[in-house]
């Protein structure tokens, strides 16, 4: 039983029935031998947390489905000729599920090859005659494309000997204004080397004051540096004579490759109008595309027509071994291409449907080792797949389907039929176990009631595994303590009970309950 189930399934309560009622009747005596001064404490069942294995297993119910399914359609338009399965008979791989009249569409090959041939001998004699016209327009066309190439190519050569002129024509404006900025540097230079010489001449007469000998110190630092950026202009400047003849190279250049130009603009020409002649004596592009789409089409024809005969031919066999679970075909109809003829569920590939609540989905993943039943035979399974959308089952409540793979389906099984699964969940080892009848609920999780020192103490607890009768405590409580197994709205936490005497569990009577 899943933990996060215990309200769905059933719950084994051992109610000592001959010793509850001894007891009461022992205790009401003693009330009455006492003169009932004393209050009676509530007696209650309960059981010591234990250490041991506890096995958790889901048993349920689903249908048998096959996990590979495939719907033969129609691959041709043709008339039907036999069917010969029914619904629900078993096949093997190659059987014949389906046969075609093939009389119709051989007389389509028949005409499509005859009106092929026809299309194939006009085009070729059409295209015979252009052949000698269409070599001169290939020539042509070859010229030309060699002309442009040179054309292409001279201006580019054009273009960057301009960019050249341009640059060097830049170059000498930016050396008229190099010269007036070294013209001026000079100018402060002389400037400079006057007042140096006069304050320098003062020195020598011993009558230059302190702030004199620092402004003469600064105005060397600025004629030196003066001197070291003139010096730069003057070297920047070199050369002026040799941008000039290059300026007259490369205009002499420029001259050389428009003449280039007007000749092979000339030649081009020439090439254009021989071109325009070969043009004039043979088949236009249109009409080589129609001839060569006509016999396209006409060989699509064929190869289509012959591809739906073969197929015909072949009609529809079995890819495997399986069921047939639909027929949607008669004999002597038109099948259209497209249509499901036949549908054939795999009887090598099997797997039992299971719809699962949100529950028992929790302790659910694939891989986990599964037990079918099916007409009191065994299978050995896993689960194989978990949907991941759920929908409303009849009850309405919302259930996800589970595949249980079956590993070695027989003859035995039938598609549609409701088979019982039992999934094992798995075992805990030396887990903290409590009968299932201790664990409760409400809204802040699962619970027990422990006894200490005979009152009554709430623990909240982590739940885990779970069987028929007995669950197991991940936290909350320990080996060893006390919880009360009737747990009903009587029972709160702080009273005061005792625990009933125990008894032998194979004496005492016992009620099955069903929550």
């Amino acid at each position: 039983m899943l933990p996060g189930s215990r309200g769905k399934k059933k719950k084994k309560w051992k109610i000592a029935a001959g010793i509850l009622a001894a007891a009461l009747l022992l205790c009401a005596a003693a009330g009455v031998f006492s003169g009932g001064d004393k209050e009676q404490l509530p007696t209650v069942d309960a059981a010591e947390v234990a250490k041991g294995d506890i096995t958790s297993t889901l048993e349920t119910s689903g249908v048998i489905a096959s996990e590979v399914t495939r719907v033969y359609a129609s691959a041709v338009n043709a008339k039907i000729g036999e069917v010969p399965v029914v619904l629900g008979q078993g096949v093997e791989k190659g059987d014949y599920l389906l046969t075609y009249d093939t009389d119709s569409l051989q007389k389509s090959y028949d005409i499509a090859e005859l009106q092929a041939k026809a299309e194939n001998a006009a085009g070729s004699d059409t295209l015979a005659k252009a052949s000698e016209s269409a070599g001169d327009l290939a020539v042509s066309e070859s010229e030309m494309h060699t002309l442009q190439g040179q054309i292409d190519t001279v201006n580019a050569e054009i273009n960057a000997l301009q960019a050249q002129a341009v640059e060097n024509e830049m170059a000498s404006n930016n050396r008229a204004a190099a010269n007036e900025e070294l013209a001026r540097l000079e100018a402060e230079i002389e400037t400079l080397g006057a007042q140096i010489a006069k304050l320098e001449e003062n020195g020598s007469q011993g009558v230059l004051s302190e702030k004199e000998k620092e402004t003469l110190g600064k105005l060397k630092k600025e004629k030196k540096e003066k001197e070291h950026e003139a010096a730069k202009k003057k070297k920047s400047l070199k050369g002026a004579g040799e941008l000039a003849n290059r300026q007259t190279q490369i205009q002499a250049q420029i001259s050389q490759k428009n003449n280039e130009l007007s000749e092979l603009q000339g030649k081009f020409s020439e090439a254009q109008s021989k071109n325009a002649s070969a043009e004039a004596g043979i088949l236009t592009e249109a009409a080589r595309a129609n001839i060569s789409y006509s016999q396209q089409a006409n060989k699509l024809t064929l190869e289509q027509t012959a591809e739906d005969l073969s197929k015909a031919k072949a009609g529809i066999t079995a890819d495997f071994d399986g069921i047939v679970t639909e027929v949607a075909a008669a004999a002597g109809t038109m099948a259209a291409e497209g249509t499901s003829m036949i549908t054939l569920a795999s009887a090598e590939h099997m797997c039992v449907e299971v719809p699962v609540s949100k529950y028992n989905l929790v302790n659910l993943k694939p891989g986990q080792s599964a037990v079918i039943t099916f007409q009191d035979n065994t299978y050995q399974g896993n689960i194989s797949y978990i949907s991941k959308l759920a929908e409303k089952g009849e009850s309405g409540a919302a259930m996800v389907m589970m595949k249980v793979h079956i590993d070695t389906p027989d003859n035995k099984l039938i598609l549609g039929l409701d088979a019982k699964v039992t999934v094992d969940l798995g075992t805990a080892q030396d887990a903290c176990i409590v009968p299932v009848s201790a664990v409760n609920s409400d809204t802040q999780g699962d619970f027990v009631y422990t006894i200490e020192n005979g009152t009554v103490v709430k623990k909240y607890v982590t739940t885990g595994m779970s069987s028929t009768d007995e669950i197991e405590i991940k936290s909350g409580v320990e080996p060893g303590e006390k919880v009360i197994t009737t747990v009903d709205s009587d029972i709160i936490e702080g009273m005061e009970v005792q625990e009933s005497e125990q008894q032998n569990p194979d004496e005492a009577p016992t009620t099955e309950l069903t929550e």
